[in-house]
């Protein structure tokens, strides 16, 4: 069932998270990016990202990693008729996880979000906000149950 699909990622390390699938429109390398005067810390800025403006979100510097970071993939997601970047640590791929991202079951992404993040994130965009609350944690036991290992490190780079 395609509402068990999602893409898994690295928010930032020694963290897995997956998305549902439905939201997500591709994974890229990161591009050209310009920083945009007086928005969050986790927004990156704006990119031209297949001919249109895009604004790039830092999921790490969202859940609260520190310091200037360096990304190495772009998920871009659609939001309300938008199109938004998540920039990521890693994308590991799309994975069967059933029962994953029923609301409930594993940790919501933005339970690790930064102090005051989801609120800002609230007020700059109320959309994204729906679409990352639906993204959950990935708890170590479900990559047993799926015969992987847990650090998803050794070689399983889909979706690049």
């Amino acid at each position: 069932m395609t509402r068990d699909l999602a893409l898994v990622f690295r928010p930032r390390p020694g963290m897995l998270a997956a998305l549902p699938t439905p939201h997500v429109l591709e994974t890229m390398r990161p591009l050209p990016c310009e920083p945009v005067a007086g928005t969050h810390p986790f927004v990156v800025g704006a990119a031209v990202v297949r001919g249109r403006a895009t604004p790039i979100v830092d999921v790490g510097a969202l859940l609260g990693t520190p310091g200037d970071r360096r990304t190495s993939r772009w998920i871009t997601v659609e939001v309300g008729g938008r199109v938004v970047g998540l920039a990521v640590d890693d994308v590991i791929g799309v994975r069967r996880l059933p029962g994953v991202l029923a609301e409930g079951t594993a940790p919501p992404l933005l339970a690790e979000a930064a102090h005051g993040a989801v609120s800002a994130l609230e007020v700059l965009d109320g959309e994204l906000l729906v679409v990352l609350r639906g993204a959950r944690l990935v708890p170590d036991d479900v990559w047993t149950a799926l015969g992987e290992r847990a650090s998803a490190d050794a070689g399983a780079h889909g979706a690049r």
